[in-house]
């Protein structure tokens, strides 16, 4: 270890346990004013330490040296202030370390969280905090450190800085000065500690102890904070080289490992994870996400520094199970690790990817893994026991039971499900890939059929269908065996032979198995829904509908539904349309060519288009004419349930729910998996009508009443509707006249 004198100004090398108390210096640098350790040691010595003969006649105006650098200055203020402290030691990063020597570089680096940690003090230089007003204008705080310094403090450069942060955690002791090394105070002030707090997310315990011991348990706080919540730390601290992000972090997490300047941020970074996982059980380093909240406005200012806008921070292409850079944390903070030693596992890098045993939680076309992470036990919360659980999407899709798997793309960071619908689950040796760029293009492809390809008079699907505000994640229990097949030993189930077909068309994302409902059209239309097929490829099994809306009140109240339903429950919607082609057919309206016969049925493709929208629209009817939530729901041959459960995803201007598809109505995971939203609790939840209120609901569009009163005189047309869903419906339409009636009306 090198240091500087503090009086002669000449360095010296220390060795082991032969190194004297020293000061240290923590600063930002200032380009092209800094000094490096070959300037410092041959053309800018001071002229104190030189003899007579080094420093020769004397200079004249010509010959006199240009401005002293302000790195210089700093060096000389930072050893005034040492040598008034007692200390004859200091280190300074920019003088006592030759960065011309790579293997120097790298073991100062390597070494240099213990350095900071083992001085006896660190001088923070805040070169852009000016100094405080006068004494008799200053207002100052209970610790006498005036208000208009506290305002430039939080904005200080030095609180974005990468290398800072080691540098403010590794010290005992650090005492805080304005550019004009004005004392401003220690960081274990009350004040200073609770700013520095509110500016960096760091626990004021670690700032600020309370006792000796607490003090002395410094190291075991540390070491105790998540891995996420350390990560979050540093995502929104730049450097100036894309590798220092990762490199600036070794010390707090206690590894090592070797520089490799050129490698780029998002490898260093990758090596600095595997080093980390090496040692440690910690989840959380897996709950990072694509896109981050946005900067609260004065974010620059407060020293957060990040990026403003979209707020995406991971390339869309990134399928790592790692992340890229700490910006990816930013939100992080709050994941803990849960039961991480209940059942141990050891997951490694390999050169398959990440091997890793975890329990499986089955979507309609991809998988989440569970993670013994989530947010704290806090019943306040309304999110105790929440698991942080991770999507993924088999590598080859239709190879059933595969255990090779990437990072999906959706959502963008951790889902939180409950504690019912996590727990117990069977664990799976899994190989999560490393590569870390997947193309967009073919994911998920292979489970979505497009009609527009056998149905090519539809029209292409609307613009408005990719912006949403509600959506579905379907979720699949192993108990729904029309949907899970067995796979191989010890590796996830694989899907079924099947292909997702929806209305209206590409609403669904077979990458994330979620069903976006469209965007209300405004107006008196205050329902969104949208229908998804399961069409199976062998013709023994009989397709399955599953049917989601969402009603929407002039108050802000949302109503969701949502339904499941055999492809044989609508036989009478296929026998309407049939008896209407052969209407249209015996009357020369249509030609029996163009008519297919009057089959009708998925043969027929233009008889299939039209009878997928009319259960839609029956679908939206019945939904608009009950008016009331209904979150569970099971087909009538009792092979499918569906249950609706609360709201997973962070964004809050979207409402992503997670709906539970099981073969079991009794099934221990039948139940909806529960989101941190405690407003999904049906009796919590006043925006929804119960059927006891179904005569006075009053908050809806005055212009549906008219509607609602053609609808009311009805009544044996819709003591018909009701009677659809039951085991004689196919007999309902059997006349040409019903027909006619069903046809007309929707």
């Amino acid at each position: 270890m090198r240091l500087l004198h503090t009086s002669s100004l000449a360095l010296h090398e220390f060795h082991g346990t032969g190194v004297p108390p020293y000061a240290i210096l923590s600063h930002t640098w200032v380009e092209g004013e800094e000094v490096s350790f070959h300037d410092f040691s041959s053309s800018l010595v001071p002229p104190a330490t030189r003899s007579k003969s080094e420093t020769g006649p004397r200079q004249t105006r010509a010959t006199r040296p240009r401005r002293e650098p302000s790195g210089l200055r700093k060096i000389r203020g930072a050893c005034e202030v040492a040598r008034n402290d007692g200390f004859a030691w200091i280190w300074i990063d920019t003088v006592c370390i030759d960065k011309a020597s790579s293997a120097e570089l790298t073991e100062a680096i390597n070494s240099m969280y213990n350095w900071y940690r083992g001085s006896a003090v660190c001088y923070a230089y805040l070169a852009d905090v000016p100094d405080p007003v006068s004494d008799l204008k200053r207002k100052r705080d209970d610790e006498g450190v005036d208000s208009e310094t506290l305002r430039y403090f939080r904005r200080s450069r030095w609180f974005s800085r990468g290398w800072t942060l080691q540098e403010l955690l590794g010290p005992s002791r650090v005492v805080f000065f304005s550019c004009s090394w004005t004392r401003i105070g220690e960081r274990g002030s009350p004040v200073l500690a609770g700013i520095i707090s509110a500016v960096t997310g760091i626990d004021y315990a670690l700032l600020h102890p309370q006792s000796k011991s607490e003090f002395q348990s410094r190291d075991r706080l540390l070491h105790g904070v998540s891995i996420a919540k350390k990560m979050s730390w540093a995502a929104r601290r730049r450097t100036t080289r894309p590798e220092d992000a990762a490199y600036c972090l070794l010390g707090i997490f206690d590894v090592n490992m070797p520089l490799l300047y050129g490698e780029g941020g998002p490898k260093a970074f990758l090596r600095l994870q595997e080093e980390i996982i090496r040692t440690s059980n910690d989840h959380t380093v897996f709950c990072w996400s694509r896109k981050c909240r946005r900067e609260e406005e004065g974010g620059e200012e407060h020293g957060r520094g990040g990026e403003r806008g979209s707020g995406i921070v991971v390339p869309p292409d990134w399928s790592s199970m790692l992340a890229p850079s700490p910006a990816a944390f930013r939100d992080a903070g709050e994941y803990v690790p849960i039961d991480a030693w209940e059942i141990p596992a050891p997951h490694a890098m390999t050169n398959l990817g990440l091997s890793i045993c975890l329990p499986v939680i089955y979507t309609l076309t991809q998988l989440f893994v569970v993670l013994d992470a989530g947010l704290p036990h806090d019943d306040d919360a309304g999110a105790a026991g929440m698991r942080a659980c991770i999507a993924m999407q088999r590598t080859n899709q239709r190879r059933s039971g595969t255990n090779i798997l990437d990072r999906s793309r959706f959502p963008d960071g951790p889902a939180m499900l409950s504690k019912e619908a996590t727990d117990t689950r069977e664990r799976y040796n899994l190989f999560i890939r490393s590569a870390r760029h997947v193309p967009l293009q073919g994911l998920g492809s292979a489970y979505l059929h497009d009609p527009r390809r056998s149905l090519p008079h539809l029209p292409p699907p609307s613009p408005s269908l990719h912006v949403f505000k509600h959506g579905v994640l379907l979720f699949v229990d192993p108990t729904a065996t029309r949907l899970l097949s067995t796979g191989k030993r010890d590796a996830p189930l694989g899907a079924v032979g099947y292909d997702v077909e929806t209305h209206p068309p590409g609403v669904f994302d077979g990458r994330a198995s979620l069903l976006r409902l469209p965007a209300f059209d405004g107006g008196s239309t205050l329902l969104t829904s949208a229908l998804l097929r399961i069409r199976f490829k062998s013709p023994q099994e009989t397709d399955l509908y599953l049917f989601f809306a969402v009603v929407t009140t002039l108050g802000g109240g949302e109503v969701w539904r949502c339904g499941a339903h055999s492809a044989d429950e609508f036989a009478f919607i296929r026998l309407a349309i049939r008896e209407q082609r052969l209407e249209d057919i015996e009357n020369g309206r249509v030609d029996s060519e163009a008519g297919g016969g009057g089959g009708g049925g998925e043969e027929d493709p233009e008889a299939y288009a039209q009878e997928v929208t009319l259960i839609h629209s029956y679908l939206r009817s019945e939904a608009w004419d009950q008016r009331r939530r209904k979150l569970s729901a099971q087909s009538a041959d009792e092979s499918l349930y569906v249950a609706v459960g609360g709201s997973i995803a962070g964004d809050p201007s979207t409402d992503i729910r997670a709906a539970m598809l099981s073969g079991k109505g009794d099934s221990p995971y039948s139940v909806p998996v529960s989101a941190v939203d405690p407003t999904v609790d049906e009796d919590d939840d006043l925006d929804y009508v119960d059927e006891s209120e179904d005569d006075e609901f009053e908050d809806w569009d005055s212009s549906n009443e008219e509607e609602e009163e053609e609808e009311d005189m009805s009544d044996e047309s819709e003591k018909g509707q009701r009677g659809w869903e039951s085991s004689e419906s196919s007999q309902v339409f059997s006349s040409a006249s019903q027909s006619r009636e069903f046809m007309d009306k929707y």
